[in-house]
């Protein structure tokens, strides 16, 4: 956890949409441009040499930050730090364009080191950051008060890809391991396979389901989806 009183000192949050059946037509068809460097802010740059230092050394590309994803993120930053309370950008499906799937890393600290330390260490935020799939990336800094507020926004292209990784992505979807943090509309398919609210939102009651699923069909009673549990959910 980032250093300071307890009173200062939150957990680092992390969730993802996805949506591999959102028509070409419903995101306009934008594409994004590479950020100009006089956009993004030192703490920004700073940020994402570390995160696609991470990603290459794990034998991935290295994420391309864009001008739209950044300007959603800043916004989010800023939103944070004038409200002093950390939290994810319930909009961020809405704002960003060009989208199959968007993710958002959200956290506060004394410093980028710290906070890239507390993401690495977290399996979820870990996971976005080494998302296979994901091509593009925008980061939003704000300091106030000796507190580093930031926010990744991730995404993987609609418009940037070809027709061949689409529908592979769009196969491959299916099987994703699903758990508390994870949202869209693979969330919403099984949530409604479960008979709960469906609003595509994995939480505490969605998990609770998953674990009853698992027991009734003698799963490991986890609460995460993974590809067993897909596989009795929809034989």
């Amino acid at each position: 956890m980032p250093t300071g009183s307890p009173s200062r000192r939150r957990a680092l949050l992390t969730r993802l949409a996805v949506a591999s059946t959102l028509g070409v037509t419903s995101v306009g068809g934008a594409i994004a441009l590479a950020a100009p460097a006089h956009a993004v802010s030192s703490d920004a740059s700073a940020y994402l040499a570390r995160m696609n230092a991470e990603r290459v050394n794990h034998g991935l590309p290295a994420l391309t930050m864009r001008t739209d994803l950044n300007t959603v993120a800043q916004g989010w930053a800023n939103h944070m730090a004038a409200a002093n309370l950390l939290s994810h950008n319930p909009n961020l499906t809405s704002q960003v364009a060009n989208w199959q799937t968007v993710g958002e890393n959200v956290g506060e600290g004394p410093d980028v080191a710290t906070l890239d330390t507390e993401f690495w260490n977290s399996p979820a935020h870990k996971a976005n950051i080494l998302d296979s799939s994901y091509r593009d990336v925008g980061i939003g800094t704000t300091f106030t008060d000796g507190i580093l507020w930031i926010t990744i926004d991730f995404r993987k292209p609609m418009a940037a890809e070809s027709s061949r990784t689409v529908a592979t992505a769009r196969t491959s979807t299916v099987h994703r391991t699903l758990r508390l943090g994870s949202c869209g509309h693979d969330v919403a398919r099984v949530q409604r396979r479960l008979h709960i609210h469906a609003d595509g939102v994995f939480g505490p009651r969605t998990k609770r389901a998953v674990a009853r699923f698992q027991r009734h069909h003698h799963l490991r009673a986890t609460g995460v989806v993974n590809h067993r549990t897909w596989l009795k959910l929809h034989p």
